[in-house]
């Protein structure tokens, strides 16, 4: 019976390979590319380069995802033109509440890259199971978790890793051991990564050192069929460098604690998951930069965040039936002061509330004739508030007094309820080749920097295009319909599936220009005559991806994926701000038994069609190569990758990174940071 690519796309150093595993292994829901190789004595071409530190880095590598990078570990992921908050990310089935108002600890911070198993993008249309709000889709991000023994006999198993890269003198070392037998599962894990300022064709960017740790502890219980596991994990990032943002990380400090049951009763599957974590951080416009005398300025965050879901599937029609709840709750707190005046300070962010409750039923069919049929309804009631604001210089500002007692005085206690939908449908008109058709109703609450930024601030969520915004409490919710179609096409010598999309989006959220003459006159004092507010819009976002795969003998593949996006304002003549380029990755791999290696072209088309609103500068186009390979010693448990990035050490600048705000670099302030230049990385993996 025929059966559709899995709707996983699996990350991988060459994100087609994951179309050969796919085919190989299509009875899986999903395809892991990215962990051991699919035998003992095989070296997986997915295992592949990957010096990047930041793990967001490695969506590059899937079609249509790409990642807006503010810092070394400061990565927003981004798929299809949709960024931030509109991607749901699922880090270890939790979504993490990160405390930076400008996502320099975006969720797929606390995954560090050295305990990275996996990294999937669900493609297309997501299921309404993944996820409360996956207007952009959903990214799940898995640490290696190990398995239960066979016998009641204890057993030692684990993994060291260390490797080291010379663009910025950066090295990481982790070491993962478990003790397991058929009913106890005991893990601990460790990891660092440290390295210097990044070093591009023409010279050093500053800031950009970084330093992180982490720390996991991890029991499972299985009682029959039923397993229990609770994990904790501690991750304290040092100062980290963000140039394109206003302020430096100086640290990220987060407690992650998730708890999880799953069991089978009769006829159904049951699972129930609670998590907590929370999260100190400290921004700094001078710890790592120079400032200017008497606007040095420190800023304190926190947030915490408890959530959970439970799930109940049982067959149905031939098919399954999953119905769950789930829910997330938000407590966010910010608080700017400066060491120049003790007396200064400007609360922008205080008691936050982001509360978020779904219901949903989904129902997916895979052996209905020739047709696969996934249906998915989903409710979610948003409910927001925010505490009274404050700010020292209210007192001698009358504009800023007249933003802070406007905001104090507002209704902040507002509710969504949104209504998600999603029907895909595959069909295989034969054996070698499929369609697929979705259409789907999504939508996405304001963040708590779009509602309740109530003075003008660079407080964006990462947007990182030097404007002050300001935002509105009365926005509403972004709907989006979405239709897609696709082929699956499987040749002797080629497997192809490109998709095509198109989303509609109402009341899509971006800054436009503000008539308010106190927030102008604020911004003014502060260099920004031209500020912002968050409003609704209209918007259009559409293009093609595709990943294909070409074997040309036993042990030659060619293989690559091609995104396209275009993202367009509905209201008026101008397009979305800091969209991806058409872009290209082509891999040329030679596998032998033991060992592989890889040439790799990444080719990226000039960036034009640019936000006038936003003021985003336009990109030119650029194309690079990469050289790596692997050898693996199987009986040794040995696996060594090495290769170098930028072969050609090219100066180039990516169009989804961020502008330069740091004088003192050797990038210029207003120039887009450009990416690293030429990089000789090395990494030993051993498994035990």
């Amino acid at each position: 019976m025929f059966r559709r690519l899995p709707r996983y796309a699996a990350l991988a150093a060459a994100a087609c390979a994951s179309l050969t595993c796919a085919y190989a292994h299509a009875d899986h829901e999903e395809v892991v590319v990215w962990g051991e190789p699919l035998s003992p004595y095989a070296v997986d071409p997915g295992l592949a380069p990957l010096a990047e530190t930041n793990t967001a880095l490695l969506l590059k590598r899937v079609a249509g995802a790409n990642v807006n990078f503010n810092g070394t570990l400061a990565g927003i992921a981004q798929y299809r033109g949709m960024y931030a908050e509109r991607v749901n990310i699922d880090v270890d089935g939790m979504t993490i509440g990160n405390a930076c108002s400008n996502n320099m600890d975006a969720p797929l911070h606390y995954m560090p890259r050295t305990l990275v198993e996996r990294l999937e993008v669900i493609r297309g249309i997501a299921p309404v199971s993944s996820g409360i709000e996956t207007i952009g889709g959903t990214v799940i991000a898995r640490s290696r978790a190990g398995a239960f023994g066979e016998d009641e006999q204890f057993r030692l198993s684990g993994r060291l890793g260390a490797g080291g890269q010379s663009v910025d003198g950066g090295y990481s070392a982790s070491g993962e051991v478990e003790l397991a037998n058929e009913r106890h599962r005991l893990r601990a894990a460790a990891s660092r990564e440290h390295g210097n300022n990044r070093d591009f064709g023409d010279g050093t960017i500053r800031p950009t050192r970084y330093e992180r740790n982490a720390f996991d502890l991890g029991y499972a219980l299985k009682l029959g069929g039923d397993v229990l596991k609770i994990d904790y994990r501690r991750n304290d990032t040092g100062q980290t460098g963000t140039p394109a943002l206003p302020m430096d990380d100086i640290y990220s400090d987060a407690d992650l604690v998730r708890g999880s049951w799953t069991a089978h009763r009769g006829r159904f599957d049951l699972s129930a998951e609670l998590y907590w974590n929370g999260v100190e951080h400290l921004m700094s416009n001078y710890r790592m930069r120079r400032a200017r005398p008497g606007r040095r300025r420190d800023n304190d965050a926190e947030a915490d965040t408890l959530g959970w879901r439970t799930q109940a599937a049982a067959p149905l029609s031939g098919g399954e039936l999953r119905i769950g709840a789930d829910g997330h709750l938000l407590d966010y707190d910010s608080l700017i002061t400066s060491p120049d005046n003790p007396a200064f300070f400007a609360r922008n962010f205080d008691d936050v509330q982001r509360d978020r409750y779904g219901l949903y039923a989904e129902w997916e069919h895979r052996a209905l004739g020739r047709f696969d049929v996934e249906l998915g309804l989903r409710w979610t009631h948003v409910s927001m508030d925010a505490g009274r604001v404050d700010a020292s210089m209210a007192m001698m500002m009358p504009p800023l007094a007249m933003l802070r007692d406007a905001f104090n005085a507002a209704d902040r206690s507002v509710s969504d309820d949104n209504i998600d939908a999603a029907l895909v449908v595959a069909y295989a008109l034969t054996p070698a080749l499929a369609v697929e058709a979705g259409v789907a109703r999504k939508n996405r609450s304001p963040t708590h920097q779009e509602r309740y930024l109530w003075l003008p601030l660079e407080a964006t969520g990462g947007l990182a295009d030097g404007n002050l915004y300001v935002g509105d409490i009365g926005l509403d919710p972004e709907t989006a319909w979405q239709f897609e179609l696709g082929l699956d096409w499987q040749l002797a010598h080629l497997s192809l599936a490109p998709r095509a999309f198109y989303h509609h989006v109402d009341d899509y959220i971006q800054g436009v220009p503000t008539s308010d003459a106190a927030v102008v006159m604020v911004a003014t004092m502060n260099g920004d005559a031209t500020p912002l507010r968050y409003a609704n819009v209209d918007a259009r976002l559409w293009g093609v991806d595709v990943e294909w795969a070409a074997p040309l003998s036993a042990e030659w593949q060619l293989s690559g994926i091609l995104s396209w996006v275009r993202g367009e304002r509905r209201d008026i003549d101008d397009d979305l701000f800091r969209i991806a380029p058409f872009n290209t990755l082509i891999d040329l791999t030679y596998k032998r038994a033991r060992w592989s290696v890889t040439l790799e072209g990444e080719f990226y088309a000039a960036q034009n069609d640019v936000s006038a609103t936003n003021g985003e500068p336009r990109s030119p186009g650029y194309g690079l190569l990469n050289l790596y390979g692997q050898y693996a010693w199987p009986a040794a448990g040995l696996t060594m990758t090495a290769g170098v990035e930028n072969l050609l050490d090219k100066t180039y600048r990516p169009h989804l990174n961020g502008i330069n705000r740091v004088a003192g670099s050797e990038v210029a302030v207003g120039a887009r940071v450009p990416g690293d230049g030429l990089n000789g990385f090395v990494q030993l993996a051993w498994t035990f």
